[in-house]
């Protein structure tokens, strides 16, 4: 895993980022849950190996390659993160009719899974979970009833890299209200976008169980590393008590 430090050079990609050794907690990690690499997602303009040199750069513990409706073999997300010493975990980003959804846990992609509902049931089925991707992003879809957030997602990105929420602001409490995790990532499609949010972790994250773990435990807190963000995580030394509501 990378030190506490900045590793941005002056004036390099991110060098105008926060401190991600000021957020991490003692025997914690950051990750950036949502990035796109060249290799799987046609809209990114970064390939799968300078970004996760760059997460080494910005001083993350790991990303989540969550690729539009595809997902990396895991042969090839583990030489990368046997190279950079880094976590390097895939998922996806799939498109459905109440907007993206991050998913963590499943193996491959198949067309039905663009049902909010077959997804839900392919992902508790294999054990894994759901994050609604930048929900304050306008035509991606048709939002689900507040009532059936909790039903369908672990949590929900607060923060997305493209948009200036904050991690207090208006979708955190929504979240905090509905009772599900709180996100951010990055959604990474460029060199410079890596790290710019990301989501910060009590224990280490090694791997894509983890990740499913903890934010089914809502053991995470979103983190915001840009000019005025804020990222500190005090309260998730001691994390508050939740019982997981059962899943139909």
């Amino acid at each position: 895993m990378p030190g506490g430090a900045n590793h941005d050079g002056a004036g390099g990609p991110g060098s105008e980022l926060g401190d991600v050794a000021e957020a991490r907690l003692p025997g914690g990690a950051v990750l950036d849950l949502h990035c796109h690499s060249s290799e799987r997602s046609l809209d990114s303009g970064v390939r799968a190996e300078v970004l996760v040199a760059q997460a080494v750069a910005r001083g993350l513990d790991g990303v989540c390659l969550t690729e539009h409706n595809a997902i990396w073999p895991e042969a090839d997300v583990r030489a990368l993160a046997d190279l950079y010493g880094v976590s390097v975990i895939r998922g996806m980003e799939v498109n459905t009719q109440v907007g993206h959804v991050l998913v963590f846990g499943l193996d491959r992609y198949r067309p039905a899974l663009s049902d909010i509902h077959r997804l839900r049931e392919a992902v508790v089925s294999e054990g894994g979970a759901m994050v609604w991707a930048h929900p304050m992003r306008l035509g991606d879809g048709s939002p689900p009833a507040w009532r059936d957030v909790p039903d369908l997602f672990e949590a929900i990105e607060v923060v997305n890299g493209d948009h200036s929420d904050q991690v207090d602001g208006y979708w955190a409490t929504l979240a905090e209200e509905l009772g599900v995790g709180r996100t951010a990532g990055s959604d990474v499609h460029s060199l410079p976008a890596v790290g710019r949010v990301a989501t910060g972790f009590p224990e280490p994250v090694p791997d894509v169980e983890t990740i499913v773990r903890l934010l089914k435990a809502h053991r995470h807190a979103p983190l915001d590393f840009r000019p005025g963000g804020a990222h500190g995580l005090p309260h998730l030394a001691e994390p508050p008590q939740y019982t997981p509501r059962e899943r139909h």
